[in-house]
This record gives structure tokens, C-alpha cells and sequence, in this order.
């Protein structure tokens, strides 16, 4: 198991000493790759914590505050939409997160992989750390939304290289692929990951080497349709595949439709 650097640990080790110091917060808790045991050198840290109800309205001010005395000096503190607290980047540009919970709207089961550094009242986490409950292969499952999805993007690449808009047309091969990766994760029944930063761990060696032979693609459209044409067929074979195998409704019309359309345009064939 890696376990970060030193700037990292030192972070960990004030949250549970600082915090715990503070009567009004009653938990401090790790997610991420320090819960779930896969931390590096490039690891964010994840520092989440549970107020009491009525210091909510302070945290939320100062939240910044208590991230600083926690990681130093910052360079960047963004607050984050939606929740108390955010992100802060140091001046060695150490990525420390700090989110804090009311009591009333905490969620012990929330996140994928739990590390507990100290819970006041032993209320929070009775049964300690939790193990991840994502991220692991299971039973494969068909993900409806990411296939109707990928072909309703898929489907855009007339409308986005009918006007010459060869930038978004690159950006979009992205946004067609990540389907794809949707789709594979469906594949090992893997339904959450441990972070946006980390996939290889998730996909099998064969996903990994069919994702990383999509054609290179700058703005030249040729290779814009090339880069989709390959996807498609993956995406097609791998899905049709999975519907079988899982019961899952394939969009056969949809499919049809989205790809006569293409056809009818580009004057190639994506299946």
C-alpha cells in the first residue's frame, strides 16, 4: 500500500490533532485514495468534517480559514458549488480538499471508502473505517443513460463538422469516449471509482489497450471521423455484447437511426 509523501501526511496528521481540539467538530474522516489505500505522491487530500447544526454558518465563512491551518499558506482557496468548504492548492501546489457536514445531513455511507481519524463521540463511524463499496468488478449491468448517450453525441458530429467546427469536433471525441469508458466499466460491474484521476485500475488490460488505439486526432476532419468511426464500432460490438448478456434494452432504432444519419452525411460507414 503507498502511502503519499511527507507534505501529505503532515496535513493528515494536523487535521486529526487541530480538529480534534475543536469542540464543535465531532468527526474528521478521509475519502479519496488516503481511504481507500491507494495514495501516491500525487494524491489530493481529502479532509471532510462533521459540525455540530449550529456552527454550520461559521464553517461555511471561514471554512478557508481552517483549511490554511491545516495544509499553510494557499495560492488558491475555491469554494465548491454546493457544499461547505473546497479546495485549496499550496505554493509547493499541494491539492487539499476541506468539506464539512452538518450533523443533521451527514451520510456515513456517502462516499466510496471511509478512513476515520477520530470520531468524538464514537456515534459517527461505529463500525470504524469503510471498506470501499464501489470500484471493485461485480456482476456486469447495462447503463442505458451512458449508451442512449454516446449515440445522441454521436449523432451531434454532423451538426458540429457541418459547420466547420473543428475544435468542439475534437473536444467531442472525448465526450463520445468517456461513453465508451462508461460502457466498460458496465462490463466489469464496476459502478463508482475512487477519483476522476485515477481509471486504469478499473478497466482490464484489453479495455485499456482498445481505449489507448483510438486514432490520434488534431482538427484535420478525416481524422475527427476516423477517431468516431473507431469508437463507434467499439462501442457497437461491446454494447450489443453486453445487452445480451445483462437483459439490457439495446436502442436498435436509435442505433439505426444515429447511424444512417452519420452515413447519410459523411459518406462513410461507423458500423
Amino acid at each position: 500500500m503507498t502511502t503519499g509523501d511527507e507534505r501529505q501526511q503532515a496535513v493528515i496528521t494536523r487535521a486529526g490533532e487541530v480538529l480534534r481540539a475543536d469542540e464543535r467538530v465531532l468527526g474528521v474522516y478521509l475519502i479519496g485514495s488516503y481511504a481507500t489505500g491507494a495514495a501516491d505522491r500525487f494524491s489530493d487530500v481529502d479532509v471532510h468534517l462533521v459540525v455540530t447544526d449550529d456552527s454550520t454558518e461559521w464553517f461555511r465563512e471561514h471554512w478557508d480559514d481552517v483549511l490554511r491551518e491545516l495544509a499553510g499558506p494557499t495560492v488558491l482557496a475555491e469554494r465548491l458549488p454546493g457544499m461547505i468548504g473546497g479546495l485549496g492548492i499550496t505554493a509547493d501546489w499541494l491539492h487539499v480538499d476541506l468539506i464539512v457536514h452538518p450533523l443533521t445531513s451527514f451520510d456515513r455511507f456517502q462516499y466510496d471508502g471511509v478512513r476515520v481519524l477520530f470520531d468524538r463521540d464514537g456515534a459517527l463511524f461505529p463500525e470504524g473505517d469503510l471498506a470501499p463499496k464501489g470500484g471493485k468488478p461485480g456482476e456486469p449491468y447495462w447503463p442505458a443513460t451512458n449508451v442512449n448517450l454516446f449515440f445522441y453525441f454521436l449523432g451531434n458530429l454532423v451538426t458540429v463538422l457541418g459547420r466547420d467546427e473543428r475544435i468542439v469536433g475534437n473536444q467531442g471525441i472525448g465526450v463520445v469516449r468517456d461513453q465508451l469508458v462508461a460502457l466498460m466499466l458496465a462490463e466489469r460491474g464496476v459502478r463508482r471509482n475512487s477519483g476522476v484521476k485515477r481509471l486504469n485500475a478499473f478497466l482490464s488490460d484489453e479495455q485499456r489497450a482498445t481505449l489507448e488505439s483510438i486514432p490520434a486526432a488534431g482538427t484535420d476532419l478525416a481524422d475527427i471521423i476516423a477517431a468516431n468511426q473507431y469508437i463507434c464500432r467499439q462501442f457497437v460490438t461491446r454494447g450489443t455484447a453486453l445487452a445480451k448478456r445483462t437483459g439490457g434494452e439495446w436502442p436498435q432504432e436509435f442505433v439505426d437511426v444515429t447511424l444512417a444519419h452519420l452515413q447519410n452525411y459523411f459518406h462513410v460507414s461507423f458500423d
